[in-house]
């Protein structure tokens, strides 16, 4: 038998609440590069004749529209995705969501990933928490303007852990990521599997941010220095990229993978009945272990 968890009983977001179970992780995804001058920028990397990948995807960020609050749509710049080889667990699509889809991957698979910048401004994609070569890390450096392909290669050296990627342009990552362009990584092991933890329908991943929009539904994004200095606070709290989340569950342990994509807002995360909170991991990877808590904060990075 399931229940309805909705925004009156278990909310999410410290005013509004917000109950999370297991996972609590923190991104660092929202930081534009500040000062780094004129850079020479490196033709866009092709594939390697001797990389013979276990994954491979064709990954495109471009414009697009996305209906988030009642009346007009939302126009924003989106991830999406196509596994050209690979299993087919390594691509989840969260469902009305304007972010990108979670990418799954095991440790030690070799991956190749191609990014086609259909955007109308450069672009490149940073792997956030990954261990990767300089070459394939997304250094705005190698930024490839709209209509350029950048080749990815290399192996997947973390251990079980939450990631994320997002763009990583010079002066513009934090407008390109407030739009929608930003994902979750989830990468597996033998370890991880070992504790069988939740999985399946019952590993959730949750993102949790805050926009701002105009009286048309469009984002608005850095009204004032201030705001790209300090960041900002959003008028609509939204959960996957939906302003009234809702999740049916069923009488048992659930696994939630949470991150905070808000510019400047702090959460405190606590179950409405003031069960506790089974904090199991953070930002690097799994915890030694479990730890039972009131609640947890979640700053954004």
């Amino acid at each position: 038998m399931s229940n309805s968890i909705n925004t009156s009983r278990r909310r999410f977001f410290a005013q509004s609440g917000a109950g999370l179970m297991a996972w609590a992780a923190t991104p660092a995804w929202l930081r534009a590069m500040e000062n780094m001058g004129d850079m020479p920028k490196i033709p866009p990397r092709k594939a390697s004749a001797n990389f013979h990948p276990d994954v491979e995807l064709d990954l495109v960020c471009k414009p697009s529209t996305v209906a988030i609050l009642p009346g007009q749509p939302t126009r924003v710049q989106q991830y999406f995705a196509k596994l050209v080889k690979g299993p087919a667990q390594t691509l989840t699509e969260i469902p009305g969501s304007y972010l990108g889809p979670v990418l799954r991957f095991e440790k030690g698979q070799k991956i190749r990933i191609n990014l086609h910048n259909q955007l109308n401004e450069p672009s490149i994609t940073h792997w956030h928490g990954l261990h990767v070569p300089a070459e394939v890390d997304g250094h705005p450096q190698y930024t490839i303007d709209s209509g350029q392909v950048f080749v990815y290669e290399f192996e997947m050296l973390n251990r079980a852990s939450m990631n994320i990627y997002h763009p990583h342009p010079h002066n513009t990552t934090a407008e390109q990521v407030y739009h929608g362009l930003a994902g979750a990584i989830l990468v597996n092991d033998e370890e991880e599997r070992r504790l069988e933890l939740p999985g399946g329908e019952y590993e959730v991943p949750i993102v949790i941010q805050d926009k701002l929009f105009d009286d048309s539904n469009q984002l608005v994004y850095a009204r004032h220095m201030r705001d790209r200095m300090m960041g900002f606070y959003g008028d609509r709290i939204l959960v996957n990229g939906r302003p009234n989340f809702q999740l049916d569950v069923a009488s048992r342990a659930y696994r939630f993978r949470v991150l905070n994509g808000s510019t400047a807002r702090i959460y405190k995360l606590a179950w409405d009945d003031k069960s506790p909170v089974t904090v199991i991991g953070t930002d690097g990877g799994l915890l030694e272990a479990p730890v039972n808590k009131p609640y947890v904060m979640l700053a954004p990075g």
